[in-house]
Order: C-alpha cells, then structure tokens, then sequence
C-alpha cells in the first residue's frame, strides 16, 4: 500500500472553501502512480449532471459554487474507490460555500441525482457537513492508491496553526470483530476554534452529529464511534504524555475506536491503519523531526516531507 499525497495548498481569501475542495477532488481522481485513483460516477455543476467517469463537468472551483435556494442548482460529486466497491458523496449543504454534506454508501450504490438534488444510495450514512472554512486556509490532503483506499484532509488557518478547521478522514480499521461488514471509520470534524480531536471524542459520547461515525458492525447500521483514550496514573497517556524518541519525535500510537454505548453493538471497532494520536501536543501543521507526519489537533496523519505551496 502506497499512500499519496500532494503538497500543502494555501488559498486566496476569495472563494477559498470551493477552491480547496476543488484541489482535493482533482487529486482524488488523478490516476495512481500521481494519485489515489478514484473515479466519479456522476456530478453536476449546478446547469448539468455528468456520468461519463471522469467528473468532466466540474472543471474549476467555480463549478462547485452553485446553491440556489429552492434548491434550483446544486454542485455535488460521487467519487468511488478503485476497486468499485465504496462511495463518497459531496454536496452543499446551504447559501454558504463553506458548508457540504458529506455522505458514505458502503456497497457503492448512489443513483439519481439532478442539477438540483444530490444521488441518494440505500444504505446511505450522512455525516452532517463539513465546514471549509473560507480566508486563508492551509490544505492539506492524502490518500491510499492500493485497497482498502482511505484518504484524509484537513484545513487550518494559515499563520496560525493553532486555528484547526474542517477534516474529513475515511479510515480504514485493523483488528475489527469478526462479523464487522465494514471496518472502515469516517471522521467529519468542523473544529474552528483551535480545539482538537479529543473535543469531538467527547461530543461523540453525548450524540451530538457531525463528528466521528463509523458504519458497519455486524448489522451494517451506522453508529458513533468515539476514539479510546489511554490513561495513566498522570492523567491521559494518549494524547500528549506519550514518550518520544531521540528525534524528539512521538512515539507511534495508533487511535483506537470503539462503538458507543449509546447504539447497538457496543464494543471494541479496531485501530486506525494510518490516523495516529500525537504523544505530545502539538499545533496544527506542524510537522515531525523524521518528516513523515503532519499534525491536526491532537491526531496526525502520514506525510512525505513535501512542503511547497500552491496559491
């Protein structure tokens, strides 16, 4: 398994929200060995819906602008991983560029869709919405281009690492339970205020939406998934008391889920393939001494050492 990435991307304040997720979009779909490989089923620029494979309407940023109140135009894209078997949906939500829904199918079974209505799927898990913030933003973005596909991206505030905004990560899960018929967790965080993922753990157990969900386990229902923290006498060993190594670099920790008691089948879910708690706090952006992280809250992701920027 490779995972590929793309330099960080800095946005003009103007447009910024659909300028990101252009970028992101765009490198989803650029074939492997450049990117992860995934194709588009079906899309609309708002004027037209597109299911040729290639996403051919949404050409630039200004293809994902269109939110008419009625709904009488509306941008929304499918994409599907290689291997057919998983779909994501994006759409916008409302007026406000910043904010798109974010859907799951788990068997790839988004139909329909028009100019003014998002494709609907029968087992169709809905993450609330993502928040790209507009002004500023710092992208940055990652992607497996072999099974079982997980990507992530995160946005935060350029000049201020501390400011952590939207995050999608679809996370692929080692260790699941037998019968699990989807060891995959979606995380969808609109953390504005430089909080961090323990801030969404903690929303998880009180069922407020729009942060971790996993789908699938045994009944396939989707339920919320609250990351596992790891306590010592001193308080939480994960995050931030982890030892470090002689780089100053945190010790690997992968983040464990688990299934809330508040839904059916309460339990252990698995261990993140590649989301990683951070052993010490750290701001968003920053990277690590070995330069094969990079850090969003009190998690962090893989990375390539690459650090140019797009504006």
């Amino acid at each position: 398994m490779v995972m590929r990435f793309v330099p960080k991307v800095v946005v003009s304040p103007t447009n910024s929200s659909p300028r990101m997720l252009f970028e992101w979009f765009d490198f989803m779909r650029t074939p492997s060995p450049s990117g992860p490989g995934w194709t588009v089923p079906a899309s609309s620029d708002g004027s037209t819906v597109d299911t040729g494979g290639l996403g051919a309407n949404i050409t630039s940023y200004a293809d994902l602008q269109q939110w008419t109140s009625g709904p009488t135009a509306v941008s929304w894209f499918v994409l599907e991983s290689p291997d057919g078997l998983k779909q994501i949906c994006l759409s916008r939500y409302d007026t406000s560029e910043q904010n798109w829904y974010v859907f799951y199918s788990q068997s790839a079974a988004f139909t329909g869709g028009t100019v003014d209505v998002f494709p609907n799927a029968v087992d169709r898990a809905t993450y609330a919405y993502v928040r790209i913030e507009s002004g500023g933003g710092v992208l940055h973005m990652g992607a497996d281009d072999e099974a079982p596909y997980g990507f992530w991206l995160y946005e935060h505030l350029a000049g201020n690492f501390a400011s952590s905004r939207g995050c999608i990560a679809f996370i692929p899960i080692v260790g699941a339970p037998a019968g699990d018929t989807d060891p995959y967790v979606m995380f969808v965080a609109n953390i504005n205020t430089g909080g961090s993922y323990t801030y969404g753990y903690l929303y998880d157990e009180n069922n407020t939406p729009g942060f971790t969900r996993c789908s699938g386990m045994l009944n396939g229902v989707g339920t919320n998934c609250p990351t596992l923290l790891y306590y010592n006498s001193g308080g939480a060993l994960a995050p931030n008391q982890c030892e470090v190594d002689g780089d100053g670099d945190d010790l690997l920790f992968p983040v464990p889920f688990g299934l809330s008691t508040r839904f059916p089948n309460a339990g252990f879910k698995g261990v993140s393939t590649f989301m990683q708690w951070n052993g010490r706090t750290r701001a968003a952006g920053e990277t690590f001494a070995s330069g094969t992280r990079v850090s969003w809250g009190d998690v962090n992701f893989p990375w390539d050492g690459s650090i140019p920027e797009i504006s």
